[in-house]
């Protein structure tokens, strides 16, 4: 269910993020994305799938599409931030592929991508933590992930 036209199966998220879209955060394609945050309030969203990457593997990239609309309009502080992680099944972190703020809000979607090959053979969680402050929205909108093994 990689661009959530499903709903949330394959997914585990807080509640309400993963949605048909309204006319105010569209999907990248289809009509469902996973929109986290965008209330101007201290908020955090989560959303999560679990995967094993088999050990016959000889490459494993992650990509997505991500839009970023923010209310905030300083262009030094992250107020708002989205951390893409790798934890284990036991949700321990073993790393942070990125984090992205208000900092980084653009008109439209960018695709990001990342290699997972140093978890092969694992069963993994990609994990994403979106945390906004009190004040000024800042909307973290995720779409269409693939995690392409060779």
């Amino acid at each position: 269910n990689p661009g959530f036209e499903s709903g949330a199966t394959s997914w585990t998220a807080t509640a309400g993020v993963i949605a048909q879209n309204g006319p105010s955060e569209p999907a990248h394609s289809g009509t469902w994305n996973a929109w986290m945050c965008g209330y101007g309030t201290t908020h955090t969203d989560t959303v999560y799938q679990q995967v094993t990457i088999p050990s016959t593997i000889t490459s494993a990239t992650l990509s997505f599409w991500l839009h970023i609309d923010s209310a905030e309009t300083t262009t030094t502080t992250a107020y708002d931030t989205v951390k893409i992680q790798i934890r284990n099944s036991s949700n321990t972190v073993l790393a942070t592929l990125a984090t992205y703020s208000n900092l980084n809000k653009a008109t439209g979607y960018s695709q990001k991508s990342f290699d997972l090959s140093a978890y092969k053979g694992q069963t993994i969680r990609v994990y994403l933590l979106a945390t906004e402050d009190s004040s000024l929205q800042t909307s973290f909108v995720f779409d269409d992930f693939a995690l392409n093994t060779k």
